[in-house]
């Protein structure tokens, strides 16, 4: 490729083949490859072939070949304990990224990560340092990006960081860099701070695609979301912008993980974003799904069945053959004869049963001894209902503490219970000491009162760790116009945004479960609140 980078005329290919000492065939279909993989542009004519791309093209192009192929090595001085990187470029790049000009440039890189607001992961900081090391040689030999190659990202505001990376370089290379290089140089710092997620921090998600990927995921657990919403997020915007990257193990991905690799290809980035994911990409979203794959291998399957047959234990040991096969997940707790049901206790999410039976707070579904095909769909959506239930159930109760808990409180209106509840918050670090007045002023807004239980809040900035704070009175609290007898206190914030859902989805059931409220309000400690909150 570098070879036709290189020539200002059209080339025969048997001279090109001539040159690199292989046969036609060979050539055509290494061209067709650096077509299909490396979007290589050639223009043919009786003259012979020609690259023909602008100056951005060639740069993609060049970043995407030594992405590829160039070695890095970390070492650490071992005088003083310093790590250091080195970058090894292939000989046939040389003439593009020159030794001397890549070191200076790392040196340049290290200092400007160090004064972005954001982090900047392994692949981000290695497109930066090719493309900036790629475009200063460029600049250095006179071959300049052009207002033309510019024209989708000329438009861009230039990002501060970007100008304050233009002065740093302009000062190690001592060369003056033009308004399109500038542009083109912004295009690469913004698709590091537009993409950036810091969901450990600030919290900050792109709601829209946690959302897209709750619709389209039958299955995922949080750490699914919260990983791809990492990804995509940036890999959307280095699309958008033309900034490719090299996965080194995609064939790897698809060789060992082509379940996960199937599941990545599946969510239809393409349809939803207008936009293609490379095969790089997507090995890599793959290597979240098989992460994911991978823990629920390890984690106790959390649906739990069990087979009640009245036709012997062949048949049940048929059915049980028939859900293992179809549905891993799911945990078959005991086959079960109809001798054996009368005698014992069965605990268990669903029970299937080849005769009718009603039991009271267990999902039966009755189905034939072959359990055919609507029956098992029957039973796949029943299940991903369950553990979605029991996600929703995870997500709320792991915002619990026993420091968050009052019991059987003595306030008697709603001033003095916000006080005393954001009081414990405060003392055990939840809440910072302005959320009771943030709390109170919300009051005064409208009435945090939900079906005769209170929900107050305050603003999320004033919240320090997510949690639930929650107060139970026998005798009541007189709130508004209703005496409450639970209150519970949101204090939530931006890092735990992709649980939202699922925390009012099985807030909102809970408040309605008048069992299990009163339960609450009868509880005598905070770990028996907690417990009434965490059953089924």
């Amino acid at each position: 490729m570098t070879f036709l980078t290189q020539q200002s005329k059209p080339v025969l290919l048997d001279d090109i083949a001539d040159h690199f000492f292989i046969s036609r065939s060979t050539l055509e279909r290494d061209l067709n490859v650096l077509k299909m993989d490396y979007g290589l542009k050639l223009t043919a004519t009786t003259e012979g072939v020609k690259f023909n791309s602008s100056e951005s093209d060639v740069r993609r192009v060049i970043g995407q070949l030594l992405q590829s192929y160039w070695g890095q090595e970390i070492k650490q001085n071992q005088q003083t304990g310093k790590m250091t990187r080195t970058f090894k470029v292939p000989q046939s790049l040389k003439r593009y990224v020159n030794k001397q000009t890549l070191n200076q440039m790392q040196k340049v890189l290290n200092k400007f990560v160090k004064i972005l607001k954001v982090d900047v992961n392994e692949y981000q900081y290695e497109s930066l340092l090719i493309h900036t090391t790629i475009a200063i040689q460029r600049i250095k030999n006179g071959e300049f990006i052009t207002q033309t190659t510019t024209q989708n990202f000329d438009t861009m505001a230039i990002s501060p960081s970007t100008n304050k990376l233009v002065k740093m370089l302009i000062v190690a290379f001592k060369c003056e860099i033009p308004d399109e290089e500038v542009a083109y140089l912004n295009m690469h710092v913004a698709a590091i701070e537009d993409g950036y997620i810091d969901l450990d921090r600030s919290g900050l998600v792109e709601r829209t695609i946690v959302d897209w990927l709750r619709s389209v995921l039958t299955d995922y657990d949080n750490q699914l979301l919260r990983n791809l919403t990492r990804h995509l997020r940036p890999a959307l915007v280095r699309i958008k912008n033309g900034i490719s990257i090299t996965n080194p193990y995609c064939d790897q991905v698809k060789t060992y993980f082509p379940v996960a690799f199937d599941q990545a290809l599946a969510l239809a980035i393409e349809k939803q974003y207008h936009l293609q994911l490379t095969e790089d990409e997507i090995a890599y979203l793959a290597l979240h799904f098989e992460s994911f794959i991978e823990r629920r291998k390890v984690l106790k399957p959390d649906v739990e069945l069990a087979i009640v047959c009245s036709t012997g234990y062949g048949t049940a040991e048929l059915l049980k053959q028939r859900v293992m096969d179809k549905l891993p997940d799911v945990q078959i707790v005991g086959t079960l004869s109809v001798n054996e049901l009368m005698t014992s206790t069965v605990t268990a999410d669903i029970i299937i049963s080849t005769i009718p039976l009603k039991m009271s707070g267990t999902r039966v579904i009755q189905v034939s001894p072959f359990l055919n095909d609507q029956e098992l769909n029957l039973l796949e959506k029943l299940s991903q209902d369950i553990r979605q239930e029991k996600y929703t159930r995870n997500a709320f109760v792991k915002l619990l503490s026993p420091n968050g808990i009052i019991t059987n409180s003595k306030a008697t209106e709603k001033k003095m219970a916000i006080i005393q509840l954001t009081d414990r918050l405060e003392k055990y670090g939840y809440v910072d000491n302005q959320m009771q007045n943030s709390a109170l002023a919300r009051e005064q807004v409208a009435s945090t009162i939900i079906d005769k239980f209170a929900i107050p809040h305050g603003d999320i900035d004033h919240v320090l760790q997510p949690t639930i704070g929650i107060m139970t009175s026998k005798k009541g609290i007189k709130w508004d116009h209703e005496n409450v007898h639970v209150v519970f206190f949101v204090a939530l914030n931006r890092t735990v945004e992709t649980q939202m859902d699922d925390i009012y989805s099985y807030f909102y059931n809970l408040i309605q479960d008048g069992q299990r409220m009163t339960a609450l309000i009868k509880a005598q400690n905070a770990q028996e609140i907690i417990d009434t909150l965490a059953q089924q």
